[in-house]
This record gives C-alpha cells, sequence and structure tokens, in this order.
C-alpha cells in the first residue's frame, strides 16, 4: 500500500542520493590514476588518493564514511564548528603531522556522516622524508561534544613515489 513520506524524508533522501552521484560517498570509487589505500572498519571507512594533476602538483583526497545513524550524524552536524578534520601524517618512527586537508562537504544521511576533504600541493609536501622512502596516511578525528574525547580513524600508508 503507498504511504506518504514526510517532506524531511523525502529531502534526506534526495540528498543522499545527489551526494552519492556526485561522489561525495566516496569510499567505494577512486580515480583510476591514483595511488590510493582504504581502511574500514565496523564504525568508519577511510580512504586516501593522492594523484599528480600536472607538473609538481598532487591532489590529496580523503574520503571518510563514519557509520552512525541519522540522529546522531546530525547531531555531530549541529555542534559549532567542523564536526570532523583531516590530517596527512608521515608516517615514521614519530609520526609527524604534514599539513592539514580542508573539508570540502560533509552530509548526514541514513548510511551515517560523510565527508570529503581535497587539496592541491606541490610534490614538497609529501616529501616527508629528504632522504627518499616517504610514507603518508591519512587520520581523520570525530569531534563529538556529547562524548568524551575525539573519534580518530586512520588509513594504512602509502609509499612514494607518488605516481599513476
Amino acid at each position: 500500500m503507498y504511504r506518504k513520506r514526510q517532506w524531511s524524508q523525502r529531502i534526506r533522501g534526495a540528498v543522499a542520493v545527489v551526494a552519492m552521484a556526485l561522489g561525495l560517498i566516496t569510499v567505494s570509487a577512486a580515480t583510476a590514476s591514483a595511488e590510493q589505500t582504504c581502511s574500514g572498519s565496523t564504525r568508519a571507512d577511510i580512504c586516501l588518493w593522492i594523484r599528480p594533476i600536472g607538473g609538481d602538483m598532487y591532489n590529496v583526497h580523503v574520503g571518510f564514511d563514519y557509520k552512525v545513524g541519522l540522529l546522531d550524524a546530525e547531531a555531530i552536524l549541529a555542534q559549532p564548528g567542523d564536526p570532523v578534520d583531516a590530517w596527512i601524517i608521515g608516517d615514521d618512527l614519530f609520526d609527524n603531522a604534514e599539513f592539514r586537508v580542508p573539508l570540502q562537504v560533509v552530509v548526514a544521511s541514513d548510511l551515517g556522516l560523510s565527508a570529503d576533504f581535497d587539496i592541491n600541493v606541490p610534490y614538497a609536501a609529501l616529501d616527508e622524508d629528504p632522504d627518499g622512502g616517504d610514507e603518508l596516511y591519512a587520520r581523520v578525528r570525530v569531534f563529538d561534544n556529547r562524548t568524551p574525547g575525539d573519534e580518530t580513524f586512520t588509513t594504512r600508508s602509502l609509499s612514494s613515489p607518488f605516481t599513476p
């Protein structure tokens, strides 16, 4: 039997469909020419892509899907400030933060909270070991003021050279 859906349900469904179509919910797809790595758990999926875009420049993309219910995702988005952040970290004896990747879009849906981060950087930003052998991974933190501490998720490391 046909049942009318509330406008909020229709809007949420439409946003989720558009987000998936535009690639905003990104864990399942990647640019074919990119170096990539993904990590998944019962709580979240996170992917890191590094791809050359010409000259000495590289695009760094982090895709993140946080597996929470719609109400939790909406509550996280309603907080002041960015609900998530992403950093590229050098994978060494001591892990050092190389640079922050700016948040481009974050959405709440029945699938949880999904975020995309992007930045274009010169190769020097990816060169965390001057003697070669660069290893980088992405770290995403979720800020939820309703719980103590932040939740942190990481990808596996990518190793240089960062070429297709």
